[in-house]
């Protein structure tokens, strides 16, 4: 059944991974599982600054990120039940170093808030190696079963 776009929010900001789904330079699929945090109208992400998806971003900017929120088998209903979304949209490439520190500090006051100083050492250590990939969300749509 479908979930509105404000439940399907709530599932997207309370799970932490996503699969981001691209198309390689070859037309391949391509996923991977990354995590991510949300902000406004857009997914942020970041990692290498190379490699199979940074080509694939490059080659087509066009992305979807699946998000499995929570799940639970029901054996005696020979289903299970669950919570997911899909955000569509298109993914740009940033480079600007206060952009990557902002999100990157996001990251850390999500994942890790009891080490927000130990964070942001980090950050500065990593902040020339990594890329941020921000996904405009254009299209959101949720489900939810059973």
């Amino acid at each position: 059944m479908a979930l509105t776009l404000e439940e399907t929010l709530v599932i997207i900001d309370e799970t932490q991974y996503a699969v981001l789904c691209l198309t390689d330079p070859d037309g391949q699929p391509y996923g991977l599982p990354m995590d991510y945090v949300r902000r406004g109208d857009s997914l942020y992400f970041h990692g290498s600054q190379q490699g199979r998806k940074i080509d694939a971003m490059k080659s087509n900017s066009r992305v979807c990120a699946v998000i499995v929120g929570e799940t639970k088998i029901i054996p005696a209903r020979f289903g299970r039940e669950y919570k997911t979304a899909i955000v569509e949209g298109k993914v740009e490439l940033i480079n600007d170093p206060e952009v990557k520190r902002q999100v990157m500090t996001w990251v850390v006051e999500r994942k890790s808030p009891d080490n927000i100083e130990k964070g942001k050492f980090v950050i500065e250590k990593m902040l020339d190696r990594v890329l941020v990939y921000k996904m405009h969300m254009e299209k959101v749509s949720g489900k939810h079963g059973l």
